[in-house]
């Protein structure tokens, strides 16, 4: 029996160490082929002796493969991206903004009394522009008041204010054509959004206008060429226009700009800063027209000259002064001589706004005029809660108006009372 015991266990172990070595190196044959199903269960094997070597583990997987390095890794640039003489410009993105103003009066049909209320102004910009190349853009603005949406005879309609094509070929040259703003004034190239008033200079006495030759919102059809020197401390701006009438002779039209303090770069220009920069600046303007008077019998004149000053406050508070007078070369009963003084003062931040409070002056004298010449005071409080971005105002407008008899043509005197109620907000 021990003899058996002793004989079997090396036949034993030879049948195991060949299952050991098919299990290690042939795995896939054995799943190959399986063994019958009516086979009986193997029988259990005796322990391995310990002189006889364990199987040799499984082979690892092999490790995946690295990704390519043209995958993780940014193309490399071209020669003409790389050399910063042909790199592709960026040109940044088209800019939008939307321009909002909305108005209400206090004053009844007879203009001396304040007894009654409506919304004169619900007026609104959209602005867009930007650059097409490193040295053209272009700006399209539309505008519209809807204060008298559904009148019968009211001209609701959206307008183009601006449509630009701008060749800004250093700061020195630009050349601007298309549909845009004359420049011949400080008062034209603010507007009404980045000036203390709420109303617009010069329009107070009815049919009688103290303003230069412009066009709907200060723009006309034509052709500017203008520069800033020494980073805006000089610039000079010169224009020609045709009306939009090729009947008519052009409109000639040009001013300088000389900024003592703070620089007044750029195109457009402001009435105020509202507390960003210290300003002592200076505009002399002027314009010219062949057969651009009332009746068409002489040539069109306008000389003007403005100064601004505004001065930063310790606490965060500032003051803004601000004259400006217009000589016309017009016929009979038009105007042939304006001007308006302003005087403002911005409180440190009170609450989440600076508290302004303001007056303006404004007078005109009309040519060959019988009666007493018309004149205008403004006074008005204003909260900036986010400078001319976001804020809110209220003014007392008293006038001395020139009415002319629709029969008889006589020249006669009249007052006017208002409070005016106004809110302003922009979005760039």
């Amino acid at each position: 029996m021990k003899d058996y015991v002793r004989l079997a266990r090396p036949a034993v172990s030879s049948i195991t160490i060949a299952i050991i070595s098919a299990l290690a190196g042939g795995s896939a044959r054995a799943q190959a082929t399986p063994p019958p199903a009516d086979a009986p269960p193997p029988a259990v094997a005796p322990a391995v002796p310990a002189e006889i070597p364990p199987p040799p583990p499984a082979a690892a997987p092999p490790p995946a493969t690295p990704p390519s390095a043209v995958a993780t890794e940014a193309k490399p640039p071209t020669a003409a991206e790389a050399m910063p003489a042909t790199r592709p410009v960026a040109l940044p993105p088209i800019d939008v903004g939307a321009w909002v103003r909305a108005g209400s009066i206090f004053q009844g049909q007879n203009p001396s009394k304040i007894n009654d209320w409506h919304v004169d102004n619900a007026y609104v910009e959209l602005h867009a522009g930007g650059k097409i190349h490193e040295k053209v853009g272009v700006t399209l603005n539309l505008n519209a008041n809807m204060a008298n949406y559904g009148t019968s005879g009211a001209n609701n309609s959206v307008m183009i204010e601006d449509a630009i094509v701008q060749f800004d070929l250093m700061d020195e040259f630009h050349l601007w054509t298309g549909h845009l703003l004359v420049p011949v004034d400080r008062a034209n190239a603010s507007g009404p959004f980045f000036m203390i008033p709420w109303n617009y200079p010069g329009f107070f006495s009815g049919s009688f206008v103290g303003a230069p030759a412009e066009g709907p919102s200060g723009r006309n059809n034509g052709a500017v060429a203008w520069g800033d020197i020494s980073g805006g401390k000089f610039s000079y701006f010169a224009g020609v226009f045709d009306n939009g009438n090729i009947a008519t002779s052009p409109l000639w039209s040009a001013k300088l700009r000389l900024a003592l303090l703070d620089a007044e770069p750029g195109f457009w220009g402001n009435c105020s800063y509202f507390g960003s920069k210290d300003i002592l600046s200076f505009d002399v303007g002027g314009q010219a027209q062949a057969h651009g008077t009332l009746d068409h019998d002489k040539t069109y004149e306008d000389f003007n000259i403005d100064g601004l000053f505004e001065k930063k406050l310790p606490g965060g508070g500032w003051v803004t002064a601000e004259a400006a007078f217009y000589l016309y070369n017009q016929d009979s009963l038009a105007v042939s001589d304006s001007l308006y003084a302003l005087l403002a003062y911005a409180s440190p931040t009170v609450g989440v706004g600076n508290i302004q409070p303001m007056v303006r002056f404004q007078w005109e004298k009309v040519k060959d005029n019988t009666a007493s010449n018309p004149w205008n005071i403004d006074a008005a409080v204003s909260y900036l809660i986010k400078g001319p971005a976001l804020r809110v105002l209220a003014t007392y407008s008293h006038t001395k108006v020139l009415t002319a008899d629709a029969t008889t043509g006589a020249l006669s005197n009249s007052s006017a009372n208002s409070i005016q109620l106004g809110a302003q907000a922009i979005f760039f």
